[in-house]
């Protein structure tokens, strides 16, 4: 359809089926088929959000909801490494500040590529990334290793060349997030409103540029975060809650974001149950006042929702005018993505060209850093039957989690063993256990996996638990330690004794596999350093 033929069935809708384009639930495996189809036919939703599903199970929640409705559903996931992500028992990549170690343009576009064809085709029309942030703080909990880097450049080109793979063909509609830019406060936005405090002049060289370039380049939507910006918008909403978020601010999304930098797309919210949101307005007006700011597609909304954007639209409190124009902001996209039957994209026409899993290792091996290598005994030479000991500094809790983007440390480990080493792993070991353990080990790797999704959520600090590892220094004295953060990149910090320190920027399987190779010199280390660490280390990208 073009623009003239999307107005004309803007004009054919009813307000309920206006308002429905607005909302997009997260599926629930607790509803019932029949359970969802009445909420579809009743609300006649926009969009539909899936994780960790099978392609059957989205294929059945596109059936029923496009059964009952005239308009076809927008399914969309967090594929912001890979479908794995999203899709039960696909492949993952590794991490996004990886890539921008790995600083292979043209290897993260077909990544892109890749993981837009097997999305497709299991039924996904549209993610949410890249996430072009930028980790400017290093306390920040929230992005750290899911931003490429701490340069706007490094960010265009990687996140850049992730999108065009994405967005290659209209097979997957992408998304940039979070404007107007988080990773330079210290919190957690799924905890509180988060702040950017940065000058409108420091703003436009940064984040501004980011979200610039990328607008040029042709992204789909844009999603904004639960964050603050008092340089743009100085409103309170009342001296406790403070700065208005942006999700909320029209000044942000319709000033800035539209008018400035002239974006016409879709712009979808960032999880509307998210404090850093619900802490703004009572849980009613969320929606609503989102549509009002300038927003276009609601994230995570209930059922209810429908209710209370139709009652603020009979109140006067939402014009027609900018229910139309979201809807077809909403319907563009949907046309963009290929979902419409005079222009659909069918899953058996989609090829996959490249070999996902092959991309993964190989942006694996690119990105393991050396960052301090003091005694030289990097690359580590072992020989088969020689003993190893591995001690994994990782999450508190003992229950492992089955969310997809939470890897834990065990491929390390069988390709350890796959090479004829003898090795025993330590979790979070007392000091004593550890003097006892590496006695007789030729090395000692020490697997640190603090990172944004498996530790704490409002800190990335290490604790007692993990540190008692090294108390007394017993493991100091080994003579062939090995440090590998496979999570936040700055632990440095929190371990500035150590004469052998190495970043891997993720803790997928690949990454596992990428620092095996590179530790024991069976690949070279290539990798450059994506961000700058005063004090430790220095950005190494432009």
């Amino acid at each position: 359809m073009d623009t003239e033929a999307i107005n004309r069935l803007i004009e054919n809708m009813s307000i309920d089926e206006l308002l429905g384009q607005l909302l997009c639930y997260s599926y629930s495996e607790k509803w019932t088929d029949e359970e969802f189809s009445d909420i579809v036919k009743r609300t006649k939703p926009g969009g539909i959000f899936i994780k960790g599903a099978a392609p059957d199970t989205i294929k059945k929640i596109v059936d029923i909801a496009n059964k009952e409705m005239r308009i076809p559903i927008i399914v969309s996931a967090d594929v912001e490494n890979g479908p794995g992500c999203a899709i039960s028992g696909e492949a993952m990549l590794p991490f996004p500040m990886a890539w921008g170690a790995c600083d292979d343009e043209e290897l993260i576009e077909k990544a892109g590529e890749a993981t837009a064809a097997i999305a497709r085709k299991c039924g996904i029309h549209w993610t949410f990334a890249p996430d072009v942030d930028l980790s400017i703080n290093p306390n920040n909990p929230e992005n750290n290793i899911r931003a490429v880097s701490d340069s706007p450049k490094q960010v265009v080109k990687i996140a850049g060349a992730y999108l065009r793979g994405l967005q290659k063909n209209n097979v997957m509609m992408a998304c940039c997030k979070h404007f107007p830019g988080n990773g330079a406060d210290d919190r957690n936005s799924h905890f509180c409103t988060v702040v950017n405090p940065l000058s409108k002049e420091e703003w436009m060289k940064t984040y501004g540029y980011v979200y610039k370039e990328l607008i040029a380049e042709g992204v789909s939507s844009i999603m904004p975060a639960h964050t603050a910006f008092p340089a743009y918008d100085d409103e309170k909403i009342d001296e406790i809650i403070g700065y208005k978020s942006a999700t909320f601010s029209k000044k942000i999304l319709t000033g800035l974001l539209k008018q400035e930098l002239g974006f016409d797309g879709c712009i979808v919210s960032d999880a509307l149950s998210m404090i850093g949101a619900c802490a703004m307005f009572p849980e009613a007006k969320l929606v609503p006042e989102f549509i009002k700011a300038g927003g276009d597609m609601a994230l995570f909304t209930q059922p209810s929702d429908f209710d209370r954007l139709k009652e603020a639209y009979e109140a006067g409190e939402l014009s027609i005018e900018r229910i139309k124009d979201a809807v077809f902001r909403i319907l563009t996209l949907k046309e963009r993505a290929r979902i419409f039957d005079d222009n659909k994209l069918r899953e058996e026409d989609i090829e996959i060209k490249y070999d996902i899993n092959a991309i993964a290792d190989e942006i694996g091996d690119k990105s393991i850093k050396f960052v301090r290598n003091a005694k030289g005994i990097l690359p580590v030479k072992l020989e088969k039957g020689d003993k190893v000991l591995v001690v994994n500094i990782q999450k508190l809790e003992n229950e492992r989690t089955k969310l997809p983007m939470i890897r834990y440390l065990d491929e390390f480990e069988n390709q350890l063993r796959e090479r004829g080493l003898e090795v025993e792993v330590l979790t979070n070991p007392g000091h004593i256990e550890v003097k006892e353990k590496m006695q007789g080990a030729k090395t000692v790797f020490v697997n640190c996996k603090v990172g944004v999704h498996d530790y704490l959520g409002g800190s990335l600090r290490v604790a007692w638990a993990n540190i008692m590892t090294f108390w007394r220094g017993f493991l100091l004295e080994h003579p062939c330690v090995v440090f590998t953060s496979f999570g936040d990149p700055y632990k440095l910090y929190e371990f500035p004794y150590l004469y052998t320190y190495v970043n891997a920027f993720s803790s997928s399987e690949a990454s596992q596999r990428g620092a095996v190779r590179v530790l024991l010199g069976e690949k070279p280390m290539v990798a450059k350093n994506p961000v700058n660490f005063k004090g430790f280390f220095e950005r190494e990208v432009d």
